[in-house]
């Protein structure tokens, strides 16, 4: 009677989970599953009090379990169970002895408390614990039993009590000593507790495919029984007898189902507020926008450094004044050569400009033209050639092509037939500007090589 209070409890709270799942939408899940067991090696000892008792080693050889569970998934790994389980068992012989049997009937019901490990996709190790109480009917007994030549009464080990007087069994004609029996068909209930290891893979959102083995102590259980005697001079003499079943242990392999209710809960939505946006300073290094697109249209100065465009194409002719600073001319090779009080002159410079981010000038060849012409009348003793840039772009990058205006410069003079060793190159990129702009500003003027001649005296000669 107490089992099936075992197994309605479990019953019960399988049919409150619906219920129970509306009110959660989520966590609350039910399982079904069919396995095979077996009961470990355990004896049947004497009872404390009763003079008779069914004794002897059984040991189970395995049969069918079934389980039924309700449990709620808490998240975080974490998930308890109300689980009841039963195992049916043939325990054979007792010790061994012919003419005896035991079957016991194992009914758990059971609270687990198990952790599962993520990471592995959709399947899902767990291990878990748990403590309960085990309804065990035992069904077992044992009785003496004729030889084979039929005469000779052994007595079987597994019963013991009080021995009857001798007798004759009627129909065998021999005398021998009257037969015993000992019967139990009992149940007991005990604490017991669990260790478990598991396997499930979620087939779907709510349904989970679950395999587990599961180790459960269910401690010793007393039993009450019969002990008889085939008297028959006297008829049949009954007695109590009392046994016990210590050390007994299930080992239970299962699989089954485990279904989830309410809706699959959807993976979190992370608001990430938009950035802040970003800005950008325009080419006149104070105007701040969002897009470049929206700075004012970018000006240069032209090389008379007055007048302002937007492109430097629309910039008037540039103009050179000659060294007799009266004419103007738009390429300096057009001017008059005067050399009359050139060579008096300690120092001489002249410049070369260049495009946007370029090494190299179309204007080079004439200017490193004039120095040869004034090569021709004066000693030049040295020569200083320094590369200059504007401050659009990192200083880093201008710093090289500045080097790389000096570089190209010298080699000019080189391959025009200037001794090499009375040449200095260098670079200033965009420390020295001729017109002061902002950080990154095209100017014109401030890109340029000045190449600085110093002269000594030689006699004038004129043209």
């Amino acid at each position: 009677m107490k089992h099936r209070l075992l197994f309605a409890a479990a019953t019960t709270a399988l049919l409150a989970a619906p219920s129970l799942a509306m009110a959660q939408d989520s966590g609350v899940y039910i399982k079904g599953q069919v396995g095979y067991g077996v009961v470990t090696d355990a004896d049947l000892v004497a009872g404390p009090t009763a003079p008779n008792s069914l004794v002897g080693g059984v040991a189970g050889q395995g049969n069918l379990a079934i389980a039924l569970g309700l449990g709620y998934d808490f998240g975080e790994n974490w998930r308890v169970e109300l689980e009841g389980e039963t195992l049916y068992n043939d325990l054979g012989s007792i010790n061994g002895q012919p003419s005896s049997f035991a079957k016991l009937r194992a009914d758990t019901l059971r609270l687990n408390l198990m952790y599962d490990f993520s990471n592995f996709g959709r399947w899902e190790p767990y291990v878990g614990a748990g403590v309960g109480l085990t309804r065990g009917k035992l069904t077992a007994g044992a009785t003496d039993f004729v030889n084979d030549t039929g005469n000779i009464l052994i007595r079987s080990l597994a019963c013991v009590g009080n021995s009857p007087p001798p007798a004759t069994i009627s129909g065998l004609g021999t005398p021998i000593t009257t037969a015993r029996g000992c019967q139990v068909s009992d149940r007991d209930t005990n604490f017991s507790w669990n260790l478990m290891a598991g396997l499930g893979y979620d087939i779907t959102d709510n349904l989970s495919w679950d395999t587990n083995y599961t180790y459960t102590d269910i401690g010793d259980f007393n039993y009450d029984g019969v002990y008889n005697t085939a008297n028959p001079v006297d008829g049949p003499l009954f007695g109590g007898l009392e046994t016990q079943l210590e050390g007994a242990a299930t080992h239970v392999l299962k699989t089954g189902f485990r279904y989830r209710f309410g809706k699959s809960t959807p993976a979190p939505i992370i608001v990430t507020p938009p950035p802040a946006p970003e800005t950008f300073t325009c080419w006149d290094g104070v105007t701040e926008v969002t897009d470049l697109a929206l700075c004012p249209a970018q000006t240069y100065t032209c090389w008379d450094g007055v007048t302002e465009v937007t492109d430097l194409d629309l910039c008037p002719p540039q103009m050179f004044r000659c060294d007799d600073g009266v004419t103007m001319v738009s390429d300096l090779a057009a001017c008059p050569i005067i050399v009359a009080d050139v060579c008096e002159e300690a120092f001489r410079q002249e410049i070369i400009y260049y495009e946007f981010d370029r090494g190299q000038s179309a204007e080079t060849r004439n200017t490193i033209n004039r120095i040869l012409d004034i090569g021709q009348f004066c000693q030049i003793d040295n020569i200083r050639v320094v590369g200059h840039t504007d401050t659009s772009g990192p200083a880093s990058y201008n710093m090289g092509l500045s080097e790389r205006r000096a570089s190209d410069a010298r080699e000019e003079l080189v391959r025009q037939g200037v001794n090499g060793a009375i040449i200095m190159s260098e670079g200033k990129g965009e420390t020295e500007p001729f017109v002061q702009t902002g950080d990154g500003v095209r100017e014109q003027l401030n890109r340029r090589t000045e190449v600085l001649l110093q002269l000594s005296n030689a006699p004038v000669m004129s043209n």
